[in-house]
């Protein structure tokens, strides 16, 4: 919610959206900026496991030169860059302005 708050206030279109194909593989959000789409996954988890970038890795394969930048948000503390997918705590969303990363 508080990214399509954030969107709105900046004056961007909504352009959110959920993807989840036949085999089961999801991603939580996508953020459309047009020419790409950047996958956002959402876990409430405190600690990370390998199984939250799963659908974000598959994204990333499948989308090719139109995948944006990938982000993790979670209910951790800690930053991170991992495998090429930002980690983010739930409270630092404001701070990274993800709905106009491009």
């Amino acid at each position: 919610m508080r990214i399509l708050k954030a969107r709105y206030n900046a004056g961007e279109t909504s352009n959110l959206y959920y993807w989840r194909d036949r085999s089961g593989h999801e991603v939580d959000l996508l953020i459309d900026h047009g020419s790409h789409l950047s996958p956002l996954e959402i876990k409430s988890g405190q600690t990370i496991n390998k199984g939250y970038f799963k659908g974000l890795e598959f994204w990333q394969k499948l989308a090719g030169k139109t995948a944006g930048k990938a982000w993790l948000v979670y209910g951790g503390d800690s930053r991170q860059m991992r495998s090429d997918v930002t980690v983010l705590p739930w409270h630092e969303i404001n701070s990274e302005r993800i709905v106009m990363t491009v």
